[in-house]
């Protein structure tokens, strides 16, 4: 088989007239996520495929990229990681080289967790890691409650001392969770939050589907202080997004709300709640999921560039974001830079 025999279509063509097997083996791979993606950043997604004995038995899904900033092939944009369903390294190979036909001057930039034939091949670099964690709550809650380390347990009964109650929330406190994410994003990590139409376009996917909740934590007068937002695909939930008021984190809402969303991921019979990536300089956020017990391993990023490429420094998105996020600029030039910036971090 060789590299004319890859055949490519549009995401959304190849939906509807292929049949791709263990499409939802993951959140990122899912057509719900990709549809939520393509909906919210216009992002151009296509699959190429490999077909044996009249059935797809290799596929790649894959973004397109290209603006002012850089040219590149994502797997995938908007997503913590994307392994890609290829049964050997000759597939590979055949996927890598009708990539760099039909786009010679892109690089490729690959997230990749389980993806084993990838990681060994020489056409590409590891460029960087990030931590990685999933939990196992198969056993019973007792059992689970006793995994978890004596400081997550102690953070989820000084919330309860505290008053704090966890509640199921319907789309009336969407722009209070958005609110909390901006809020937190913009004054404690300088960046920009996601627009509110990802979150809302989410919510029709997902919570409108009875595929994801939001759990909001309220202090005693009633105020919604933390939430987090988790989404199910298969037999994971996926801790997604997770957001709290600055001025109420002595209270401890973010080990209760993963505890109720443990109950929460066992009232559905799920398996696993995934807790998505983080930075290897993000010690307290690694700490906090060490704590609940969860396994912890490496997302790679690896990569490939033809020569003479130039990597963008983009230098214009951190000016704007460093210019947005200060102190003094109003919510409402946040969110419309949030609207401006988003579809060039793909």
């Amino acid at each position: 088989m060789n590299k004319s025999m890859v055949r490519t279509l549009p995401l959304n063509q190849a939906l509807k007239e292929l049949n791709l097997p263990n499409l939802n083996r993951n959140l990122f791979s899912s057509p719900q996520w990709l549809k939520v993606i393509q909906r919210t950043y216009g992002t151009r997604i296509f699959v190429k495929y490999l077909e044996r004995q009249g059935e797809v038995d290799s596929y790649i899904i894959y973004s397109v990229v290209a603006n002012f900033l850089e040219w590149k092939i994502c797997f995938l944009s908007y997503c913590d990681y994307f392994d890609s369903h290829v049964k050997s390294s000759e597939d590979w190979h055949l996927f890598y080289e009708s990539l760099r036909q039909d786009y010679p001057r892109y690089r490729i930039a690959i997230r990749n967790l389980r993806d084993d034939i990838i990681k060994q091949s020489p056409k590409f670099q590891v460029l960087s890691k990030e931590r990685y964690h999933v939990l196992d709550i198969q056993a019973d809650l007792d059992t689970v409650w006793r995994h978890t380390h004596d400081s997550f347990r102690s953070a989820v009964k000084q919330a309860q001392k505290f008053d704090l109650v966890v509640k199921r929330c319907d789309k009336s406190y969407l722009r209070k969770f958005f609110q909390l994410h901006l809020d937190l994003r913009k004054n404690k990590y300088r960046l920009f939050p996601q627009p509110y139409r990802f979150f809302d376009i989410i919510w029709q996917e997902y919570m409108d589907q009875d595929q994801g909740v939001l759990l909001g934590a309220f202090d005693n007068k009633n105020n919604l202080i933390a939430a987090n937002v988790y989404l199910v695909c298969g037999d994971t939930l996926y801790y997604k997004f997770n957001t709290s008021s600055l001025q109420a984190t002595n209270l401890r809402p973010n080990n209760l709300l993963f505890w109720e969303g443990i109950k929460f991921g066992k009232e559905k019979g799920l398996k696993f709640i995934d807790l998505g990536s983080s930075g290897y300089d993000q010690h307290g956020l690694i700490l906090f999921k060490n704590h609940t017990g969860a396994k912890i391993m490496d997302i790679t990023h690896l990569g490939y560039a033809p020569p003479d490429y130039k990597f963008s420094q983009k230098r214009i998105l951190r000016t704007m974001t460093q210019f947005f996020t200060q102190d003094w600029v109003p919510d409402w030039m946040v969110r419309l830079g949030s609207n401006i910036i988003y579809p060039f971090l793909a």
